[in-house]
């Protein structure tokens, strides 16, 4: 099995260049089996949401994930943990934050120094692992 990086998923969605997007969809569709990582599908949600080159939304990338899920030839890692953050976002956490939430389901709680906002807002949906600020 072969795993697959961030920049040949954007050239598979996005179709913003002309040598390697055919070829990235070529990839996509002929070889047997492709591994996606967690961090790979972090990376592109930010160089498809923050970059200048893309201004996907949010909602846009929640589609993406779902499409390459589907694709029969994907194994993504901690697919639960995916399908659980696509859930979150749509419910109004920021995407990083859902999948590093839903990753941690083996936790009691969940830290963080900088994000009351995301903290408040899994606590509102009863999310678990619970989302704490330390004191």
């Amino acid at each position: 099995m072969k795993s697959v990086d961030t920049n040949i998923l954007v050239r598979y969605y996005a179709q913003d260049d002309v040598l390697q997007s055919p070829l990235a969809l070529r990839l996509l569709r002929d070889e047997p089996k492709l591994f996606v990582t967690k961090t790979v599908l972090f990376e592109l949600f930010w160089v498809l949401t923050q970059s200048d080159k893309f201004s996907f939304l949010p909602e846009q990338v929640m589609t993406v994930f779902e499409h390459l899920q589907g694709l029969p030839n994907i194994i993504i890692e901690d697919e639960f943990s995916l399908q659980t953050a696509i859930a979150w976002c749509r419910a109004g956490l920021e995407f990083p934050d859902a999948l590093h939430l839903a990753a941690s389901s083996a936790c009691s709680t969940f830290l963080t120094f900088d994000d009351r906002r995301f903290a408040r807002r899994a606590q509102r949906l009863n999310l678990m692992p619970i989302c704490e600020v330390p004191a």
